[in-house]
């Protein structure tokens, strides 16, 4: 035990037995002694108690953003010009009158194909049966097939008109046009239609209007020559300023 007496003063010590002095290494001594005995206490895991760090959560996986399609591509309008046109450079081999119709011609005439086409021309009142053997002649082939009063015409064949109607002649391909051969315009290479599109698109009223010939009695589009082989198409006899159907 600690007696009391007059003459005695207590004494802090440190844990090294070292002699507080002022207040303020009181204080530290105290201090220090305090964290001592804490480590001392808690032993070498000194965090024992101490709260374990939150798990961090797992990252979520990123949700799959779906694609986006990306929209057509713009389509402009067709073309309707002469190139949707298939004309054939073709041959009469057999013509006969229509029993039902007076004005029609029945006619096969050759375009190159496995078989020859049957086609109704209404041409007896300028022609006679034995002129179109032989003859050669534009073919719009893509067209579809119909039936004239009973006989199935596939095609057309193209001819120039005055505007009263009093001459209808022949488009006649260069000679040196093979049968079959298609006849092209210059600056309008496009793909035919097809026989549905003709029909649907009502293309021959769009492209008819500008087909005519000129002075000299060829066949244009908008102006541009008709040709096949090594020359132009030109209507029979020259006939100028005419209607090209």
């Amino acid at each position: 035990c600690i007696g009391t007496s007059s003459s005695l003063s207590a004494v802090v010590t440190g844990p090294g037995g070292k002699a507080a002095g002022s207040k303020e290494e009181d204080l530290a001594l105290t201090r220090e002694i305090l964290m001592n005995s804490m480590g001392s206490d808690l032993g070498d895991g000194g965090d024992a108690d101490a709260p374990a760090p939150a798990k961090e959560d797992a990252p979520k996986k990123a949700k799959k953003q779906k694609k986006k399609k990306s929209p057509p591509p713009e389509v402009g309008p067709v073309e309707m010009d002469v190139s949707k046109l298939d004309i054939r450079v073709g041959v009469i081999q057999e013509a006969w009158e229509h029993e039902e119709a007076d004005k029609l011609f029945c006619e096969k005439i050759d375009i190159g194909e496995e078989e020859p086409r049957q086609i109704a021309s209404g041409l007896r009142a300028y022609y006679k049966a034995e002129d179109l053997v032989g003859k050669r002649v534009c073919v719009l082939a893509n067209l579809k097939s119909r039936k004239l009063l009973g006989f199935p015409s596939h095609g057309m064949v193209l001819c120039a008109s005055t505007e009263d109607g009093s001459s209808v002649v022949f488009v006649d391909p260069p000679a040196d046009a093979a049968i079959g051969e298609r006849v092209m315009c210059d600056g309008f290479d496009g793909e035919p239609a097809t026989e549905n599109q003709v029909g649907k698109k009502k293309i021959l009223d769009k492209v008819f209007p500008d087909l005519k010939t000129d002075q000299s009695g060829v066949a244009t589009y908008k102006g541009v020559p008709l040709t096949a082989g090594s020359g132009s198409c030109v209507a029979e006899g020259g006939l100028a300023d005419a209607q090209v159907s």
